[in-house]
């Protein structure tokens, strides 16, 4: 039985720096794909190939929505 539905589509996202205000919720909902650049005082993508479910809650939590997907 051949179930495509278990297929995981991984995406590029990236952080918009222009719009980001340093919040650093993505780094609280995601601490696994956000991380903070202690030395450029702000976020930076981690692991940037990521499933849309890993960060949903993220992109709508985003108060400036600068969490993107790059990839078409």
């Amino acid at each position: 039985m051949n179930n495509t539905n278990t297929c995981t589509k991984y995406r590029e996202v990236a952080i918009e720096l222009g719009d980001c205000r340093s919040c650093q919720g993505c780094i609280d909902l995601n601490p696994d794909v956000f991380e903070w650049d202690e030395v450029l005082d702000m976020p930076y993508v981690c692991r940037s190939k990521v499933t849309e479910d890993e960060v949903r809650d993220i992109m709508n939590a985003c108060p400036e929505d600068c969490i993107v997907f790059v990839d078409c």
